[in-house]
């Protein structure tokens, strides 16, 4: 019975674990985005602006730059929101 109980409380440990990092790569993810968003990431301007469309899907484009970044090591601020994360469990 204590062996279950273990290995339940290891699974859920590792869950929150697991959740963490999840939770510390989004944070990282759209602080890029917004970060991408103030270097004038959103501004479209020209004969080759896309126009009121291009517009509306600026910020799907910028999320994925983001995601992309984050993907290869991003800021490091993951590292920092995961830990932070753990000393508030």
């Amino acid at each position: 019975m204590i062996g279950n109980d273990l290995t339940v409380g290891g699974a859920v440990g590792k869950r929150i674990e697991n959740q963490s990092q999840e939770v510390a790569r989004n944070l990282e993810r759209a602080f890029i985005s917004e970060m991408l968003s103030f270097v004038g990431m959103d501004a479209v301007s020209g004969k080759f602006g896309g126009g009121d469309g291009e517009a509306q899907f600026q910020s799907f484009l910028r999320d994925e730059y983001a995601q992309l970044i984050a993907e290869q090591g991003g800021l490091g601020l993951a590292k920092h929101f995961e830990d932070s994360l753990r000393s508030r469990e």
